[in-house]
């Protein structure tokens, strides 16, 4: 992908100044009339200035920067593209191998040939296509394979999606997902020296995970642990929720039994994917421990680390590395944004009732004919979780 170079204009001075000559001139005729040894001019190193900082990271240390907006984090974030001449949104998505796009028109992008393609809800059939021209702020590339997503462009907020940025863009930077402010930041980290390594860029508190390659080599999971098993979680934002196959959840002990108590959810992936949600309070990432996690249990091809997990952390997915950084949960007020629907949305399916018994009138009490017009939360099905 074309992406800007940085050029560093700034230059620094190395004409000392009158003072500093004079300071070192008299120390050494100090030293010379017999005063005190020339040692005693020596003074304790002054302590280097904090490193400027740049969405949060090293300003040093970044090259090739692409910066773009995440205007919403409930759900799918997406962010502000232009593909061809249509300016519009995109969502963001780990898991997708290549771009792909939604044909406002039949004939607005070319078709090309077949291809099947595994998604989360199994495998399906699409057509590759290019994109002659993609801008995410300020990159720019042209000629990009493509993947059809459909001849219909979903709206967001009166806005055109038009598509869905992949792991082919994604997977040649350091892809910095900043939810609390709101940010995505494609860079190159730089080499030079005096950089930090990447493990100390999101903080002391933060974990260190390697990323683990899929069935094709695509470095876009990482290792979950419940109790004493584990299992591989792929990074998606683009879900709202997290999501475990079925037969992954048989391993980490989830009984048909057990999900009878759990409440059901259907996943809009394409098809709909009805399923049972699942309460952990015990799941380790890395060196975290005894985390709570919600996931949706359903028939799927691969397990999601979905956006109920991350959208309140800073995440550093450093590809070209083979790592993953991420910050504890913060406390951000409207954390939410513009609340839009994501490539998968999970809703429930059917509200848990409890049979309470009303209490008996009193005597001489006219009987209420009339219903509260407020109808109880678990009732409210049509709302997204």
């Amino acid at each position: 992908m074309k992406t800007p170079r940085w050029r560093n204009t700034s230059r620094t001075s190395r004409t000392d100044s009158r003072a500093a000559r004079l300071a070192r001139a008299g120390a050494v005729l100090l030293a010379l009339a017999g005063g005190a040894p020339a040692h005693a001019a020596r003074h304790a190193p002054v302590p280097a200035a904090p490193p400027a900082l740049r969405y949060g990271l090293p300003a040093a240390c970044l090259t090739h920067v692409i910066a773009a907006p995440l205007l919403t984090n409930s759900g799918s974030p997406i962010i502000p593209a232009t593909f061809n001449d249509m300016h519009g949104l995109a969502y963001v998505s780990v898991t997708q191998d290549q771009v792909g796009v939604y044909a406002p028109s039949p004939t607005a992008f070319p078709v090309l040939s077949a291809i099947s393609i595994q998604t989360i809800a199994g495998v399906d059939t699409t057509y590759t296509t290019v994109l002659h021209d993609l801008r995410i702020s300020n990159g720019h590339a042209d000629d990009v394979p493509a993947l059809l997503e459909g001849t219909r462009q979903p709206r967001l907020n009166d806005q055109p999606v038009l598509g869905v940025i992949g792991y082919d863009i994604l997977g040649n930077y350091d892809v910095l997902f900043d939810f609390p402010a709101r940010v995505m930041v494609m860079f190159i980290a730089s080499t030079a020296a005096g950089c930090p390594p990447l493990q100390d860029w999101l903080g002391p508190d933060s974990t260190a995970l390697p990323l683990q390659p899929d069935r094709r080599g695509r470095l876009t999971g990482i290792r979950m642990q419940v109790g004493a098993q584990g299992t591989r979680m792929e990074i998606e934002p683009g879900a709202d929720m997290s999501s475990l196959a079925r037969k992954d959840a048989r391993a980490l002990g989830l009984t048909p039994a057990i999900l009878h108590e759990d409440i059901h959810v259907r996943t809009n992936a394409g098809k709909i994917l009805n399923g049972r949600r699942h309460h952990f309070d015990n799941i380790a990432i890395g060196a975290w421990h005894d985390l709570p996690l919600d996931v949706n249990v359903e028939k799927t091809s691969y397990n999601v680390l979905g956006m109920n997990f991350l959208r309140r952390r800073r995440v550093l997915m450093a590809f070209p590395q083979g790592m993953m950084y991420m910050t504890p949960q913060t406390d951000t007020p409207d954390d939410h944004g513009q609340a839009a629907h994501g490539m998968l949305t999970t809703r429930t399916a059917i509200a848990r009732l409890t049979d309470t018994p009303s209490a008996p009138p009193t005597p001489g009490a006219p009987m209420q004919t009339t219903p509260d017009p407020t109808p109880h939360p678990a009732l409210r099905t049509d709302g997204k979780q």
